[in-house]
């Protein structure tokens, strides 16, 4: 990696060649708060458009937020135990944001707000360490990702956040500050434990060189990350009956009924959202066309620091993409989203390098009319929207609200009720004793120790160690079941594109 200063890392020299006073080092406005605030301003308008049509499992999210803000419990409803928030992090700021402002919609918008915020300050940090454009960079990354179908289809997750902390890790190793970017990805693993896998590959590719020595930056970054991570997956572990969180064996029941999983689910995609996915695709194909160029380079031994950055997140995402793919879990929306916004920042990072010349104001323009498209096409129906253009849930969660405030007043109390197949938006309405394996803890062990039996050694050693500490109850039966059945009649009626008419209907 070339150790060139850079002309944006010189000291600022007042006019007589005297370095700036602390005092006026303190009043200097940043070069990158104009693109932070931009990445505020991009985050407010999403969340408008956005707030009403949130997905089922931001609900999920919620329900944790508000029951840990309103009874300190970690758990999805009050009635039971349960550790199937994959996001740690994010339920702590939304309960945070809950506490402030007693409104759980609101504090969607600040979390999300924070991340695009984030996302701005550091693609302009970035940048300036590379030398390229601030401006050009950070309204890339920020517009790109705001605008992209995968993740206006996921506000309310972690997913904003996810990425911005990805973003945080690239933008400190590349800096070569270890301690910085370790804690950063310790706050992605506390995010989303699965972003260790890109994280780890970012500063392997960022921090270490090709001599023993070189290896030595990596250790702070190591320690700094076990250090913020690893106390809540102990505390998970002894208190909450699993090391990692419990959708760990939820997700990864196999493929849909029509075959799909992760690594074919783009192409199910293409058949079910064609317009959405061909905009994603160009994205995503230029990110992957940058970070071929950028391996050249590097192979070559002629390459910048920009090529090392761009061949350190496309090779962080691929890798997280093949990990999914490899563990045959479901193509649900959300975790396309790593490996997406990596390859995002690839060619966002093309981009900018090139600009001045002519391809690569080719290059900016094509991926500017990209992010225009993917606003248009979700802008043209009514606003804000019921639902995003991706959309898998049986219901809007509106839907899913009004049907559980009814069957809340519906049902008696002390009475249980057994979830639908879909609970974040049903609980959130129906604050009752709702039940499924994100709900109870208990038929999560009863799940585990099935693929215990069914499983390979490695598999067995895995979920006996993550669920060492864990009570081994049975799980309670239910006292009614609430079911989804297509068509019209008796029940709460849902209707949502795709799969049409359909009712909430509550049995014995």
């Amino acid at each position: 990696m070339s150790t060139e200063t850079l002309p944006d890392e010189s000291p600022t020299r007042a006019d007589d060649g005297a370095a700036p006073s602390a005092a006026a080092r303190a009043w200097r406005v940043s070069p990158d708060l104009p693109a932070a605030l931009g990445g505020a301003l991009a985050g407010v308008v999403l969340f408008l458009l956005a707030h009403r049509g949130m997905p089922d499992d931001t609900y999920i999210t919620l329900d944790y937020a508000r029951n840990l803000a309103e009874h300190a419990h970690w758990g999805l409803t009050p009635f039971r135990d349960s550790n199937s928030a994959t996001s740690p992090l994010n339920v702590w700021l939304l309960a945070a944001g809950i506490l402030v402002t007693g409104r759980p919609a609101v504090a969607v918008g600040l979390v999300l707000v924070l991340a695009t915020t984030l996302l701005g300050l550091w693609a302009a940090g970035l940048a300036g360490r590379l030398g390229l454009r601030r401006p050009v960079l950070a309204a890339l990354v920020v517009g790109l990702t705001v605008s992209s179908p995968v993740f206006a289809s996921v506000v309310g997750m972690e997913s904003f956040l996810g990425a911005a902390l990805l973003l945080g890790v690239a933008r400190y190793a590349a800096d070569r500050r270890p301690v910085a970017a370790g804690v950063v990805l310790g706050f992605a693993v506390l995010c989303r434990p699965d972003l260790a896998v890109p994280g780890l590959v970012l500063l392997g590719a960022l921090l270490a060189g090709r001599t023993p020595s070189a290896v030595r930056p990596l250790l702070p970054a190591l320690a700094a990350t076990v250090v913020v991570a690893l106390p809540w997956h102990l505390f998970s572990w002894f208190a909450l009956g699993g090391f990692v969180p419990d959708t760990l064996v939820i997700k990864t029941g196999g493929a849909f009924p029509n075959g799909e999983v992760f690594g074919n689910g783009p192409l199910f995609w293409a058949e079910r959202w064609p317009v959405p996915m061909v905009l994603i695709g160009a994205v995503a194909l230029t990110g992957l066309a940058a970070t071929a160029r950028s391996l050249v380079a590097v192979l070559r031994g002629r390459h910048t620091p920009v090529d090392r950055v761009v061949v350190a997140c496309g090779a962080a995402g691929l890798l997280h993409y093949g990990v999914y793919a490899a563990m045959g879990v479901s193509s649900y929306i959300w975790y396309y989203c790593p490996s997406s916004f990596l390859l995002t920042v690839c060619a966002a990072l093309l981009a900018a390098d090139l600009a001045g010349r002519r391809a690569g104001a080719g290059v900016a323009t094509a991926l500017a009319v990209v992010a225009g498209m993917a606003v248009g096409i979700q802008v043209v129906g009514p606003l804000p929207w019921t639902q995003p253009v991706i959309f898998g849930n049986w219901a809007t969660s509106a839907q899913y609200i009004d049907a559980g405030r009814a069957l809340g007043a519906a049902l008696p109390p002390g009475r249980s009720v057994a979830a639908p197949g879909e609970i974040g938006a049903l609980a959130y309405g129906c604050r009752c004793d709702i039940v499924d394996v994100f709900s109870d803890h208990d038929r999560v062990r009863a799940l585990a120790e099935e693929r215990e039996r069914a499983g390979g050694p490695l598999t067995r050693a895995f979920l006996g160690v993550n669920y060492l500490f864990s009570d081994t109850d049975a799980p309670r039966p239910t006292d009614q079941v609430l079911r989804w059945e297509a068509g019209t009649g008796p029940g709460w009626p849902t209707d949502v594109p795709g799969r049409g008419p359909g009712r909430l209907v509550l049995g014995p």
